[in-house]
């Protein structure tokens, strides 16, 4: 009779997971939620929290809050399959320590536009930090609305809080303190640090990038290529990286489907790639870049040039730019919006 053998590298993999697992079950468990998070008049159920540690942001150390319907611990990346609504309904909320949001992805299961994201109608209430324990209270205050769909949240909550949370804030000794002044010091003493944008005109593409359009008003590019997306995720990477941009949290790279996530002094590149036909559609939305100067598309061949753009309209802007998102992520697998 043959009996199961694991070899010790299958043992530490299998356990390592175990050990994952494990340590996501008992957050979720030890945490409490009670309230409402209601799209379109429906409630998403809202019963399990896990308090993940994450880079800070604006120099700021901060944490992310996932919020979700189903039990997330067989998730190894809970923050990545609720955005995807694979755990149900969800909300993630990215806080300061002082209970300033900075980051909200709306994840309810009654809606077909979504997920999206909202920073300014959530308000953080009673929010308390100890050495272990994270708590307070999440409200919108009244229904919201967006692109036609409703949404209201009123949750209470208290989590365990993981090693590591705010660790930008943690005690720091004689020599870290000197060391941060020193470079303190050193970006006083470089005048470009704080210098001006990039310009969006010297932002690299990939090669054999065509059919470019550059949409100022909402800070995209989008171009076509007609190599695969694995060719064009590696070139444009190159590029980036070349130029000084660093790798952001969040990114994804499949066998037909890529998004980078890429930062450098305060701006922010998400980067989707999708197949289309034998090569690549691109879409590249853009925060913190200088578009004062945009360069002419070359989508269109034989078009006339653009006149002055009137005056856009808010909720148009926002149209577009949810749906460039939409699109963009219809063609994941296992991703149903």
């Amino acid at each position: 009779m043959n009996s199961l053998r694991l070899r010790p590298t299958h043992l530490l993999a299998l356990l390592a997971g175990v050990i994952l697992t494990g340590s996501l079950h008992a957050q979720s468990d030890k945490a409490t939620v009670s309230g409402t998070f209601l799209g379109d008049g429906k409630d998403g159920k809202i019963q399990h929290l896990v308090v993940q540690t994450r880079e800070p942001f604006s120099d700021q150390a901060a944490i992310r809050l996932v919020f979700t319907e189903k039990n997330p611990s067989a998730s190894k990346k809970p923050d990545f399959d609720a955005g995807f609504k694979k755990l149900g309904s969800a909300l993630i909320i990215s806080v300061f320590k002082d209970g300033g949001i900075f980051g909200c992805e709306v994840a309810h299961t009654a809606h077909s536009k979504s997920p999206f994201s909202s920073v300014g109608v959530i308000k953080m209430e009673g929010f308390t930090v100890t050495d272990t324990q994270v708590s307070g209270r999440l409200t919108t205050g009244k229904e919201q609305e967006f692109f036609g769909q409703t949404w209201n949240v009123d949750l209470t909550f208290s989590a365990p809080l993981p090693k590591g949370a705010f660790a930008a804030e943690a005690a720091e000794s004689p020599s870290t303190t000197k060391k941060m002044e020193k470079e303190k010091e050193k970006e006083e003493s470089e005048p470009f640090a704080s210098g001006p944008k990039l310009p969006i005109a010297d932002l690299p593409l990939p090669t054999g990038a065509r059919d470019i359009e550059y949409k100022s008003v909402v800070g995209h590019i989008l171009f076509k290529a007609d190599a695969p997306v694995s060719t064009v995720a590696t070139d444009f990477s190159k590029k980036l990286k070349a130029q000084g941009w660093q790798d952001g949290a969040g990114g994804l790279i499949s066998k037909s489907n890529a998004i980078l996530k890429r930062k450098l002094n305060g701006a922010d590149l998400t980067i989707m790639i999708q197949p289309e036909g034998t090569g690549s559609n691109v879409k590249v939305f853009t925060q913190g870049l200088d578009w004062s100067k945009t360069p002419a598309s070359t989508a269109g061949a034989g078009s006339a040039p653009a006149s002055k753009p009137a005056t856009p309209n808010v909720e148009d802007i926002e149209k577009e730019a949810n749906k460039a998102l939409q699109d963009a992520l219809k063609g994941i697998p296992g991703i149903k919006l």
